[in-house]
């Protein structure tokens, strides 16, 4: 009998929060240094990362002009900074492959995509990108495209484990199509080869 995730009972559990003990599934989980959070461990991980330094002594500051009473004055701006800090690191953190227009986009796969530009509407079929189809109808402009938003629109429109998983997959794909474009290359030019031996009869003078 499968593990299922405990927030999602119909998806098959891919590991354990090693804060609560609950199981999770791709969605749900957050991979943080390594290890599986869910998503509440997480927010309260941060949350109490957020409000520690209020409670902490306030800190001092050097004060050109003499201190009334020996009185020091807190940063209050120290807190939100650091709440906002610990935002930002929890989203990118997170996998949000597969979540259409609403994922995040990770610095590491943006860029040219040379599988997605060699192999066009076959690329697009195998990462969920449908409107590669279109190259069919455009060609190379569509070919180009597909270079250039190609990475965005595989990350946005299918669910992978991770950005390496991903860029391990898009260098697949580049190593296939560069295959291919050899092959296809190679065969054009026997191909002419042929035609110019037929053309002749079957003889080649050489002047």
């Amino acid at each position: 009998m499968a593990v299922t995730c405990a927030y999602h009972k119909k998806i098959d559990a891919a590991g354990a929060c090693v804060s609560c003990g609950k199981l999770v599934c791709e969605e749900c989980k957050v991979t943080l240094k390594g290890k599986f959070y869910c998503n509440p461990c997480v927010e309260e991980l941060f949350a109490g990362k957020a409000t520690a330094p209020a409670s902490a002594p306030p800190a001092t500051v050097v004060v050109e002009s003499p201190p009334a009473k020996g009185l020091t004055k807190p940063k209050a701006e120290v807190p939100a900074k650091l709440a906002s800090k610990t935002q930002t690191t929890a989203a990118t953190s997170e996998n949000t492959s597969g979540q259409g227009k609403d994922a995040i986009i990770p610095d590491e796969i943006k860029g040219w995509n040379w599988g997605a530009f060699l192999m066009s509407w076959i690329w697009g079929i195998g990462n969920s990108v449908w409107i590669a189809l279109l190259a069919m109808i455009l060609g190379l402009i569509m070919s180009i495209i597909l270079g250039i938003k190609g990475n965005e629109w595989a990350w946005q429109n299918k669910t992978w484990n991770s950005v390496e998983h991903f860029k391990k997959t898009q260098r697949t794909w580049t190593r296939v199509g560069v295959v291919l474009l050899i092959v296809s290359t190679l065969t054009g030019a026997l191909a002419a080869a042929l035609s110019v031996l037929y053309a002749s009869g079957g003889q080649i003078q050489f002047k």
